[in-house]
């Protein structure tokens, strides 16, 4: 009977972003969008470092100026680019901008004009398209670039606030949602066409939403999935038709406990994965700013639970699991967790209580320890399938940061450096040109690389 229910189970449906042709971005790229595709499963498409005996990890790093936002890299045809905005609590600077960097010095090749915001100060999102013209999204805008930087045109969204996530649908439009912090609004997904930068859809959605969405193509259509502070949803397009999908809907509240909003998601063998407890200082005052990101930093005391993980089958929502992973409690984060469906292992972590563990999925209610370790990771991880590597990243006692590579298996630590980041910076990591990652220090303005080398 075991192996009857484990045989159902994991004859899953759910396509893994790492095996597709990622249709509609770059072919010639490691990394065309953020963490690694629309379902966010965060899996590389380029061998992993497979670090040897005899081998550590080097860092090489470039601060950027003083109030500039670091927020990430992708790449095209061996060319590196980086992107970000205005540090938030700036009332009268807000632009977005990308640049070309050398992949190794990291320094300057060209770098765009300032883009627009419409005042908004958040991180936002960029990926190159197939035609190899860029697409990044600051604040309300969205902006469309040549591969030499050059402005092509810009879109001013519907909405007049902050938005993160752009993905691309399966019939080559684009998708994108404001973030909102305020329980009682609503936050609104947008679609449009990246060719023309004209906006198709305009969809309220049903509740506030502020972690970034997964977008998991299908048969059947393309199911957008997003928390709001209590519950998940999902919207279906199709036919250039976006409508919310009534017959599925989960709530991840639970009652008496000092609990807060869920951050992004991703989803992995017909289940959709998120983390709640993301409210995390400051984001109240950076959010319920307006502009977004224009007053002041204030930190607010975090809640009191526990971080937990949540599963929702994507085939029938009334199966839900709940796990407790550290049992600690002020809890938080501001990512989502990682589950790696070909050796089903989700592995989750809790920023403020120094705690990162790997689970093997055995099925619903079924999560067998793998490991835990006491690492205080900010950022979204990166999984490399074919060497089962993990990176993630440590915030030590005194806030300084390392990289950390780990055997998701085993949770054996195969290389650590430090990076000369302080602080949790909530950012990513993205895969780089050969045996190595880069990374960011987010609103401290650090962009680094770490790579592989001889122990000289």
């Amino acid at each position: 009977m075991t192996m009857t229910m484990t045989m159902e189970v994991y004859e899953s449906m759910t396509q893994q972003d790492y095996q597709s042709d990622l249709a509609g971005y770059y072919g010639n790229s490691t990394c065309a969008t953020e963490y690694g595709g629309v379902r966010r499963q965060k899996h590389a498409r380029s061998p992993g470092l497979n670090i040897q005996p005899g081998e550590i990890l080097k860092v090489s790093s470039r601060r950027f100026a003083r109030g500039r936002w670091v927020v990430g890299s992708f790449n095209a045809d061996n060319r590196l680019y980086v992107f970000g905005c205005s540090v938030p609590s700036q009332p009268d600077v807000s632009i977005g901008w990308v640049e070309e960097v050398d992949p190794i010095t990291l320094e300057t090749i060209r770098q765009s004009p300032d883009l627009k915001t419409g005042g908004h100060n958040w991180c936002g999102g960029a990926a190159v398209l197939a035609d190899g013209t860029l697409i990044t999204g600051f604040g309300n805008r969205i902006h469309k670039l040549t591969q030499d930087l050059e402005l092509i045109a810009e879109l001013e969204l519907p909405v007049d606030h902050a938005h993160n996530g752009i993905s691309l649908l399966s019939d080559g439009m684009m998708i994108t949602r404001n973030l909102e912090h305020d329980h009682s609004k609503k936050s609104v997904f947008t679609v449009f066409d990246p060719h023309t930068l004209k906006v198709l859809i305009r969809h309220e959605y049903v509740g506030a939403s502020i972690g970034r969405f997964c977008v998991d193509p299908t048969p059947e259509g393309d199911f957008i999935y997003a928390t709001t502070p209590t519950h998940i949803h999902r919207l279906k397009y199709k036919d250039q038709q976006l409508e919310l999908d009534r017959n599925w809907g989960a709530s991840y509240d639970l009652p008496g406990e000092d609990q807060s909003f869920a951050w992004c998601n991703t989803v992995g063998d017909d289940s959709v994965w998120f983390m709640d407890m993301g409210d995390t200082p400051p984001l109240e005052t950076i959010m319920r700013a307006y502009p977004v990101g224009t007053k002041p930093m204030a930190f607010s005391e975090p809640g009191g639970a526990p971080v937990r993980v949540h599963r929702v089958s994507t085939t029938d929502s009334s199966s839900t699991d709940v796990l407790t992973p550290f049992g600690l409690p002020n809890g938080g984060h501001n990512s989502s967790p990682l589950y790696v469906q070909g050796k089903r292992i989700l592995l989750t972590f809790d920023t403020n209580n120094r705690k990162t563990g790997a689970w093997r999925f055995n099925g619903p209610g079924e999560f067998e320890s793998l490991w835990v370790h006491d690492i205080g990771n900010s950022n979204q991880v990166f999984y490399y399938p074919d060497s089962g590597e993990v990176v993630v990243d440590d915030v030590l006692e005194d806030n300084n940061v390392d990289a950390v590579v780990i055997d998701i298996e085993t949770g054996e630590e195969k290389g650590r450096v430090a990076t000369g980041a302080r602080y949790a910076a909530a950012m990513a990591f993205y895969p780089g040109l050969g045996r190595d990652f880069y990374s960011t220090s987010g609103p401290h303005g650090l962009l680094y690389r770490v790579y592989v080398s001889e122990n000289k």
